[in-house]
């Protein structure tokens, strides 16, 4: 399972829900990873956050696998978003970017961001 920042962005704010789903997937033995460009944009979204949140976004991403950006995935988000153009509904480019490594993976995503993922075809979606 893919985290998608949402997610991880909502751990480091020690959100309960984020922290029982996290718990659930682990206890589950459901493999769970995110993207390098989550760290990008967490860290963006953390500035001038607390320290306390930004050392739990630490521990976080030091527990978690990060799924480097490959050419694959560049060109699977590429053609992800050119059929989403196509079609009037394109969703952010880090967004396609996290599709296309779940995808990639064979890998569902987890967020809060749901609108823009669902339009990614035969990506799994889920929530928490």
């Amino acid at each position: 399972m893919i985290l998608d920042s949402t997610l991880i962005n909502t751990l480091a704010r020690d959100d309960p829900a984020a922290t029982e789903t996290l718990d659930q997937l682990i206890d589950a033995g459901t493999p769970v990873a995110f993207s390098a460009l989550t760290v990008f944009e967490v860290e963006v979204g953390l500035r001038g956050a607390a320290a306390h949140h930004r050392d739990r976004f630490e521990n976080v991403a030091n527990r978690i696998d990060v799924v480097p950006l490959t050419r694959d995935v560049a060109h699977r988000a590429a053609a992800i978003q050119r059929d989403l153009y196509d079609r009037g509904d394109p969703i952010g480019a880090v967004d396609v970017l996290i599709a296309a490594t779940a995808l990639e993976r064979g890998e569902g995503v987890l967020t809060r961001n749901t609108d823009e993922f669902r339009r990614v075809d035969g990506l799994t979606v889920e929530t928490y």
